[in-house]
């Protein structure tokens, strides 16, 4: 059984990450997908919770029938990279790669000696959170392409616009 280490903030869960455990599947027999900043939520950076958003990810995952395949742990942030990969991997069923679409993060785990791999990223000017989260700031449903359309539901349902908004009004706020 060969297992990958999927780690993000998912603020929110949007297609690319979605293409991301679709491609990691073609190789390997699970996902583990580890939600980090998990004790954050309420911010402009992080609005959702991590209880919010392994649900965005549980929808997902059961309607493309992955149950079983894709795990979804949470990972509060520690605030120490090196540490931080230690902590990740101790806090996770055994993995045999970390895989990501960001540089610094493999670099971590490369640093710690685990076997990485780096993830052809779907669009990433145009699927990614920051930009999601800004889109829905400034009112444009543009964001709705974006996600899955059981998180759109899911973010209606939770007011998680409304939410963002609120957050997010000054427009000196990081996204």
């Amino acid at each position: 059984m060969k297992r990958a280490l999927f780690p993000g903030r998912f603020q929110p869960f949007h297609k690319g990450h979605i293409a991301a455990i679709n491609q990691l599947l073609s190789e390997y027999d699970e996902v583990i997908v580890a939600i980090g900043s998990a004790q954050d939520g309420y911010t402009c950076r992080n609005p959702f919770t991590a209880g919010e958003r392994w649900e965005m990810i549980y929808r997902v995952i059961r309607e493309n029938g992955l149950l079983g395949r894709v795990w979804m742990i949470t990972i509060p942030d520690i605030n120490m990279p090196l540490t931080w990969t230690a902590y990740v991997l101790s806090m996770s069923p055994r993995v045999d790669v970390v895989a990501s679409g960001n540089p610094q993060t493999l670099y971590l785990f490369e640093w710690l000696g685990k076997p990485t791999k780096r993830i052809t990223l779907l669009e990433p000017m145009r699927y990614h959170g920051t930009r999601i989260r800004e889109l829905m700031a400034r009112g444009s449903d543009e964001w709705r392409e974006l996600v899955p359309p059981s998180v759109s539901e899911y973010i209606d349902e939770i007011k998680g616009v409304e939410r963002v908004r609120r957050l997010c009004i000054d427009e000196h706020t990081t996204y």
